[in-house]
């Protein structure tokens, strides 16, 4: 009996474990990013990156930090000293385009995308490089580069050493809020019809504002490089 009764306990144990396996969920495998270089020098002398690449406003430690807004770029060159002339004028240039590519979200968002088309387009083509001459005041906070040697035996398509250059622009928002009220400025005067006019004017009315306060980059997607 005590035999049977054994058997019976160890037949559960089986078949609770069992079931315990099966109820379990698969790890899932994070995503493998491909390295297709390697890291032969960087300006920090250490292989991480600074914070501020993925976080721009964590470049600033100081307490003026709430009065600015931040942008970062970045470039390539065989010479480090233009990939980071390059890294800098980019990173001017995508003030012009968070600001084009913001105000375009905000009137498609309330035109719902059917309305205006030419307002539209000219944002995404002509706006961005427009803006550039309203950036003023923007200043360079913070460079970092690094060597890179790609290798074709790594996934690379050749064989070459190139510095990769990043940049981090800071301005401040009334300087900022200037520079998208004269983007909408510009950007009015370029609508002939009046109904368009005036309803492109209420949607874009605290633009300004609403860009100043946005924190993290806006995602550039529509807006073509003056490059």
């Amino acid at each position: 009996m005590k035999k049977i009764l054994s058997l019976l306990m160890v037949a559960a144990l089986v078949v609770s474990c069992g079931s315990s396996k099966k109820a379990e969920k698969p790890k899932e495998e994070g995503r493998k990013i491909q390295i297709d270089y390697k890291l032969l020098e960087t300006s920090t002398g250490g292989s991480t990156p600074p914070s501020w690449i993925q976080k721009p406003s964590s470049g600033d430690k100081s307490k003026l930090r709430k009065k600015n807004r931040y942008f970062i770029n970045e470039s390539k060159h065989a010479s480090k000293r233009l990939a980071l002339r390059s890294a800098e004028a980019r990173a001017t240039a995508r003030i012009a385009q968070e600001i084009a590519q913001f105000m375009k979200n905000t009137f498609a968002e309330a035109s719902q995308g059917g309305e205006g088309e030419e307002v539209t387009e000219y944002m995404q083509e002509q706006l961005a490089q427009e803006a550039q001459t309203f950036i003023v005041g923007a200043q360079v906070m913070k460079t970092y580069w690094e060597k890179r040697r790609y290798l074709e035996s790594m996934g690379a398509e050749e064989d070459q050493t190139v510095y990769t250059a990043f940049a981090l622009i800071k301005m401040d928002k009334k300087s900022l809020e200037k520079a998208v009220r004269r983007s909408r400025a510009k950007l009015l005067g370029e609508i002939e019809d009046p109904e368009v006019k005036k309803k492109t004017d209420k949607i874009l009315s605290d633009v300004d504002e609403a860009f100043s306060k946005v924190d993290a980059p806006v995602e550039v997607t529509d807006i073509e490089d003056g490059e």
